[in-house]
């Protein structure tokens, strides 16, 4: 796949999971020395961002010199020079212990050129292969301390080839409530047409994954539906009517973030709906890596009217909303 060396991007991944999982230990802290409640969340938007894009570029990644990522210098400069300073140690500590130190930025110049590289719009630059980047997808989950992603996609025209989600605080077996953090945490990669794998979510190589696959039948009958936390991501009454179409039992997973297609890829989840309120367009970053895992674990991700998830550049093309779904589940086209 374009002579794409995954343990590199495997690399790039973990250093940006420390990142990650520090800044989320450090929340209350964070908040308390910049004053916001949110300022948590946004520090970690942008370490991870500026520690995978720096990684990326040491590694020598293709496509690696412009991005589709979610954050930019804006909400650098609403932070000021408290939250530079988090960033770049944040980001440095953990591209330090990855074995990218020499690569770590030091400088406010430095920072602010990894976030710019994050503002590629592949359709007006003419870009038909492009990484997208969710840096913390999850910001709820984020700040209660419980489920949250790192999603990195490869996206090539407008399909999903690879993804990578870093998951700190998922378990990799099965829990009784994943709303809860875990120490370990978990990392997936998929590759559309090779296979899925998962492992700790501090893994470097391709070898130390194990491969994972969709459940080829929801245990007992009752199909594993994974449903967010927050009630406003989603239109609550299409959804219960989409699920009612079903004709079968349900039995509902709280979790946040694209964890929920790290869910279905590897067999704990047999279904996933985000059947968002009129007028809301998708963001690719949103959903081209857990796309790509799903997909390369053997599952379906549609949109609401049974056609194939497509990105558009820095958006989603899904009409009505996006089903992602085992083969073993079927639900009607809306």
């Amino acid at each position: 796949m374009h002579d794409l060396d995954l343990n590199a991007v495997l690399s790039a991944v973990s250093a940006a999971s420390r990142v990650a999982k520090r800044a989320a230990a450090e929340r209350d802290d964070l908040a308390d020395l910049l004053k916001d409640d949110r300022s948590p969340v946004t520090v970690a938007d942008l370490a991870v961002q500026v520690a995978v894009t720096a990684a990326m570029r040491a590694a020598d990644i293709p496509y690696s010199d412009r991005l589709v990522g979610e954050e930019g210098t804006d909400s650098l400069d609403a932070g000021g020079p408290k939250m530079l300073g988090q960033i770049i140690r944040l980001a440095g500590e953990a591209l330090a212990e990855s074995g990218f130190g020499d690569d770590a930025p030091t400088s406010e110049a430095a920072i602010r050129e990894l976030l710019d590289a994050g503002g590629l719009d592949p359709e007006k630059e003419n870009r038909d292969v492009f990484w997208s980047l969710d840096p913390i997808d999850g910001t709820k989950g984020f700040l209660r301390g419980q489920q949250f992603a790192l999603a990195l996609g490869l996206v090539e025209g407008d399909e999903p080839v690879l993804g990578l989600l870093g998951c700190p605080h998922l378990p990799l077996g099965t829990v009784a409530d994943y709303g809860s953090a875990d120490a370990s945490g978990s990392v997936y990669l998929g590759i559309v047409g090779e296979g899925a794998f998962a492992g700790d979510a501090q893994a470097r190589t391709l070898e130390s994954l194990t491969p994972i696959k969709v459940s080829a039948t929801p245990p007992e009958g009752r199909v594993r539906v994974c449903l967010s936390y927050e009630k406003a991501h989603g239109d609550q009454d299409r959804t219960s009517a989409a699920l009612e179409a079903t004709g079968v039992a349900t039995t509902p997973i709280r979790i946040d973030s694209q964890c929920k297609y790290a869910m279905v890829a590897s067999g704990r989840a047999d279904l996933y709906l985000r059947l968002a309120r009129e007028g809301y367009r998708e963001k690719s970053w949103d959903h081209a890596a857990g796309c790509a895992v799903v997909r390369a674990a053997g599952g379906l991700v549609e949109s609401a009217t049974g056609e194939p998830l497509r990105i558009k550049g820095r958006w989603v093309d899904a009409p009505g909303g996006i089903v992602v779904r085992t083969n073993a589940v079927n639900v009607p086209a809306s």
